[in-house]
């Protein structure tokens, strides 16, 4: 992090801050509500840095790692944190910005790859020129190979497939990997633009105007859209977000020192820990902070979501590889019939409680619900080792429903965290406006409307 008289003023104002909450709920015990945005308002600007360079679902709002990282009460500049739910990389980008070394963990591939990209130092002199020579070779090549994404023809007309195909061969023939992962982010930032996919939606949902009444303004607009992808220029597209991508690494490089490194260190939040060397894991009590936003149970399909990406870029092997993909996701919904027919219980008493009156009903959902709690006392027992004495885990969860009953997440991981040893020392609310953390997903679902930051220290 660039130092100047303006971030020391902000860090000794977090801090003040900081102290000033830790005190207040030492004293009462009460939840403090907060706003992030009032408490950030320097942050004005969606376009930061990197932070979009890549449509994600469920975006951390990058208020909350930056209020919890530019402060000398959680962490130090040079120390290692960590976000063993890292997605697209938004704790990440703020940890190096704010001079932190930076490690992250995700199951999805097309995650990994954009947080990788995200927090990458590039010289844009060196991408333009890449730009220009992908253009040439894009008005002289023949055609390109296209992958096999699942149900191809109804998400992608013909000619855009080819267009995107003869693109995609370009890039990844580009022999330096770090360049080709740019361009595959670039490209693969299209992919849903250029598609017959309701952008609305964060799973592929195909685009129908007959879905709306003529007079509803979604009916123009989707009739607008399907009329534009007619005429569209896919490489055009694809050019543009080069260049816009291009200006945000430009803009990435003078707000970050030259020492801080940040990582993908596994793909898997219950596997970070290694005994040995080895360079891709973290030894044990190494790590001065932990923030993360874990997944919740049963709210976001990410592999769904990211299924055409993942397909265009080559990054599944064959048709069961969605599933697969799936398997490793914590709060996934696919099982089997086998998996459920009998309820297992977590050990959170209120959990089980809740589980138990929902299985009677709905044997599926229960078994999501508890599972997912399993799940996230393996995640926590193995981030909980790689944390220094002393250190910080900051949690950002909300409260869902499951079935239409209160699933009260933010109170089973509090639970979960306790019987690891450790101490709850701060809770903060903060009403969510538009931070897009769930799509009503069924009738016994609910929108997420208030968000919680619990703050422990081991």
């Amino acid at each position: 992090m660039i130092e100047t008289l303006e971030t020391i003023t902000i860090k000794k104002s977090f801090d003040q801050q900081i102290l000033t909450f830790l005190s207040q709920y030492k004293k009462n015990g009460e939840p403090i509500e907060v706003s992030f945005r009032e408490l950030v308002p320097e942050l004005t600007k969606i376009d930061r840095a990197t932070h979009l360079i890549h449509t994600y679902p469920a975006k951390l709002l990058m208020h909350i790692p930056y209020f919890f990282l530019n402060n000398n009460i959680f962490s130090k500049e040079g120390d290692t944190i960590l976000d063993p739910f890292s997605g697209s990389g938004t704790v990440m980008l703020e940890g190096i910005l704010a001079g932190r070394n930076v490690i992250g963990a995700d199951a999805n591939p097309l995650a990994r790859l954009i947080s990788s990209v995200k927090v990458r130092r590039y010289d844009p002199e060196i991408l333009k020129n890449f730009l220009d020579l992908i253009k040439k070779g894009y008005k002289l090549s023949g055609e390109g190979v296209i992958p096999k994404v699942g149900n191809i023809n109804f998400w992608f007309t013909p000619r855009i497939q080819a267009d995107m195909a003869k693109i995609l061969v370009i890039i990844e023939n580009i022999a330096d990997e770090n360049i080709r992962d740019f361009f595959l982010v670039c490209f693969s930032n299209c992919v849903k633009k250029l598609s017959l996919a309701d952008q609305r939606v964060s799973v592929p949902v195909r685009l129908n105007p007959n879905r709306y009444l003529t007079s509803h303004p979604f009916y123009s607009e989707t009739t607008k859209k399907l009329a534009g992808l007619e005429q569209i220029s896919v490489f055009e597209k694809f050019e543009e977000s080069v260049s816009n991508n291009i200006n945000r690494v430009a803009n990435l490089a003078p707000m970050i020192s030259g020492k801080t490194t940040a990582r993908i260190v596994s793909t898997d939040a219950r596997n970070l820990v290694s005994p040995t060397s080895e360079p891709n894991h973290v030894f044990e009590e190494s790590v001065s902070l932990i923030i993360s936003s874990p997944p919740y149970a049963g709210a976001q399909k990410y592999i769904r979501s990211s299924s055409l990406n993942l397909g265009w870029l080559n990054l599944l092997k064959d048709e069961n590889s969605l599933k697969t993909l799936d398997s490793y996701n914590i709060g996934r919904e696919n099982y089997q019939k086998k998996d459920y027919c009998v309820l297992k219980y977590t050990n959170i008493p209120e959990a089980d409680a809740l589980l138990k009156k929902i299985f009677e009903t709905n044997p599926l959902r229960a078994h999501i619900a508890g599972n997912y709690l399993r799940e996230m006392q393996a995640a926590f027992k193995e981030a909980v080792k790689v944390l220094k004495k002393d250190g910080y885990f900051i949690l950002i969860v909300a409260n869902n429903k499951v079935c239409g009953q209160e699933f009260r997440t933010k109170e089973y991981l509090t639970v979960i965290m306790q019987k690891l040893g450790m101490k709850l020392e701060l809770q903060l609310i903060d009403d969510i406006k538009s931070y897009g953390l769930m799509t009503k997903r069924n009738k016994t679902a609910s929108v997420i409307t208030r968000e919680w930051v619990l703050v422990f220290k081991k």
